[in-house]
């Protein structure tokens, strides 16, 4: 069956998020390690991990991921990096102890120091966390951006050098987010600007490099460069762009994870029914 689900939150215990994707009735789950917007947070109980990893087990059908927090940046100053990387580090041993293969990383943004640069750090410092935490299981999904700011990764090519660049090529792998690509030029609203969108990806990175895909939908643009994410169907790509990526027999076994709004309480189920009505039509 299609792995299709939501990120969640994890209020109340990292847990209530398997709970909820119960509730559901999802087989893909993102989560948040910790709170997003902070550096550091308590260690995990041994009673809190062993209890997300019994509901995971009871819930065996269900492809876990977890996203790191927003202050992350790989490609910052010292005083950022030197953050950035212990807080990495951190989210990768959360992330093992849940017995969560991959973790989504924002690749980072180079704040004016320019591309090659920020790349050059973003490939280095990866490589000093799996230096600090070798015997870890677990691997990073590198997310393409939407170019806002001075963000790195959102040309394919980004993300293809700063794995080339790691000594840990084998760590790192790709997490498609069709808003993000969208707002940063790459087409996906036609039969053949879609396939000219996959087959650059193909050439450039691999799809054996592709783990998981973010499904939103876009408030801005075409090449707007501006990351604001819409309803499935309600933005600028719009029902027939998700229709191609959702019936594409490449991209089958891909987890789908959406990151619509979340207005109200009804938000998820009505964005989860407009992808689940898309696909194989």
């Amino acid at each position: 069956m299609r792995k299709i689900g939501l990120h969640l939150s994890i209020s109340g215990g990292i847990y209530k998020s398997l709970e909820k994707a119960k509730e559901l009735k999802i087989n893909a789950l993102q989560i948040f390690l910790k709170n997003s917007n902070r550096w550091k947070a308590p260690q995990y109980t041994q009673e809190v991990i062993e209890k997300f990893k019994q509901l995971k087990r009871n819930y065996n059908d269900i492809a876990v991921f977890a996203h790191t927090g927003y202050l992350i940046n790989l490609a910052g100053n010292e005083e950022i990096l030197n953050k950035s990387i212990n807080a990495l580090r951190d989210e990768i041993e959360r992330a093992q102890s849940l017995g969560i293969e991959f973790l989504v990383l924002h690749p980072g943004s180079h704040r004016g120091t320019g591309e090659k640069e920020g790349i050059i750090r973003i490939a280095d410092s990866i490589d000093r966390v799996y230096e600090i935490c070798s015997k870890n299981r677990v691997k990073l999904l590198l997310e393409t951006t939407a170019g806002q700011g001075s963000s790195i990764g959102f040309r394919f090519e980004h993300l293809a050098e700063i794995i080339d660049r790691s000594a840990n090529k084998s760590k790192l792998k790709i997490c498609l987010d069709t808003c993000h690509i969208f707002a940063s030029g790459y087409d996906i609203t036609t039969e053949k600007s879609y396939e000219d969108t996959i087959s650059q990806l193909k050439k450039i990175i691999g799809l054996n490099k592709l783990k998981l895909i973010h499904l939103n939908d876009s408030k801005r643009e075409l090449g707007s460069n501006i990351d604001r994410h819409e309803h499935i169907g309600k933005g600028m790509i719009g029902l027939k762009g998700f229709r191609y990526i959702l019936n594409d027999p490449q991209l089958f076994s891909i987890p789908v994870i959406l990151e619509t709004p979340k207005n109200d309480e009804n938000s998820d189920l009505i964005n989860l029914n407009s992808v689940r009505k898309i696909i194989n039509k």
